[in-house]
């Protein structure tokens, strides 16, 4: 079995409307991963999900110019965008969390133990839930990477979110 196959059996009886996205500092790949979600969203018609990130520290208050630069160059709307850190309240109401790395979801999981329950199948990668291989489960912080390395890592967010939106838009039907 895939690793989100229990999440398809769960989501069969529940329709998924909140999606979080969460990364280290909320200024590279979760904002990025948020505002390509709401592009692909109108473009593929799932509609009734609204998507969010977050982060783990407050480091900057904009997301990084690269990210800037990259979603703007699909024309997409960031200007108005503010970096936020995860809460309880953000966690408690989402549907679906998805980390850019493993680590971010065992962050999750330890930050927040009383809330196991709640939390199973709601925590995978965003490559796991697209049913990567295990072994490939990271997308890479691009912060102080060249440009080159930069949008590379952000094309493989974008690949992985519209995967994601189609996904969502079949299970939610």
């Amino acid at each position: 079995m895939k690793p989100n196959s229990n999440y398809l059996v769960r989501a069969k009886m529940t329709k998924i409307k909140r999606i979080l996205f969460i990364c280290y500092a909320n200024t590279c790949r979760s904002p990025a991963a948020q505002h390509l979600a709401n592009f692909y969203d109108k473009k593929y018609g799932l509609k009734g999900v609204v998507f969010d990130s977050a982060g783990w520290h407050n480091a900057f208050d904009y997301a990084q110019p690269e990210t800037i630069d990259y979603i703007q160059s699909k024309g997409i709307k960031i200007s108005d965008f503010q970096p936020k850190v995860i809460t309880r309240e953000l966690i408690e109401k989402q549907d679906l969390i998805i980390g850019m790395e493993r680590y971010h979801l065992t962050k999750v999981k330890k930050r927040f133990r009383d809330l196991q329950e709640q939390l199973k199948h709601k925590l995978y990668t965003l490559k796991e839930f697209n049913g990567a291989d295990k072994k490939d489960l990271n997308i890479p912080d691009p912060y102080k990477t060249e440009k080159k390395r930069y949008d590379e890592i952000l094309e493989i967010v974008e690949k992985n979110v519209k995967a994601l939106v189609k996904k969502v838009k079949r299970i939610n039907q």
